[in-house]
């Protein structure tokens, strides 16, 4: 009993390691520390994060599955580019993907889970009606990670991961453009109090809203010359 107790005990702490790295990577992409195009090695990756070269393998395996970098073997990993067109067909996926886990997550998260809906949905309000993207990036994370989990659909939940991802870094390159951080703060905290609430309809609606402004600002990017938000 005693060594099967230590196995598990490395395997969680295997399994954390890989949870870090991955965390640390995707918040390198999102921010474009690691620029759209770019071409590391794992070793570089293992130095920039100071996390050991396995764990960060299995997480850059992780985001070449999702799309979000192409490992070419013995030439390094690619950091996937982006483009409006992309962002379209991943905003058409996740209008419906967060329709589902939105009304699911109304109907069955917990009381204590309500709670701690309540309080992200003040702080993405706050973050955006102050215009701090970085505290609002950090806040949508957390809520559409919190809202899958909440919705108990692990599938809804894997596929929606690397669409929030991508998504994230779209609005980090353009939200000088788009300059709508009062608008979409708001709007995501109006989401996440009427899941907190159980209002699945109202839940339905407000996704409409959500998905609705994110299309119209990026058809926009289509039709006007644009500026890049990072030099």
């Amino acid at each position: 009993m005693l060594l099967i107790y230590h196995m598990d005990t490395r395997a969680i702490t295997s399994e954390a390691l890989v949870d870090r790295a991955l965390r640390a990577l995707e918040e390198r992409f999102v921010t474009m520390q690691l620029p759209p195009g770019s071409v590391w090695s794992e070793a570089a990756l293992s130095d920039m994060l100071k996390i050991g070269r396995t764990p960060v393998r299995e997480a850059i395996a992780r985001m070449a599955m999702d799309g979000l970098v192409t490992v070419m073997p013995r030439a390094g990993i690619v950091i996937s580019q982006i483009s409006v067109e992309a962002q379209l067909q991943v905003l058409d996926t996740r209008r419906v993907l967060e329709k589902l886990v939105s009304v699911r997550a109304a109907q069955r998260a917990t009381d204590g889970e309500r709670k701690e809906l309540r309080v992200m949905a003040d702080a993405i309000d706050a973050a955006g009606r102050r215009q701090d993207v970085h505290a609002y990036l950090q806040q949508h994370f957390r809520v559409k990670r919190f809202v899958t989990q909440c919705a108990r659909n692990p599938y809804a939940e894997r596929a929606l991961r690397p669409l929030h991802t991508f998504s994230q870094r779209f609005y980090f390159c353009h939200h000088r453009e788009f300059d709508n951080l009062p608008v979409v703060g708001p709007a995501h905290a109006d989401l996440t109090r009427a899941i907190a609430e159980g209002d699945g309809a109202r839940a339905s609606s407000r996704c409409d809203v959500v998905s609705d402004i994110a299309e119209s600002f990026t058809r926009e990017l289509l039709v006007r010359p644009t500026r890049q938000a990072i030099s």
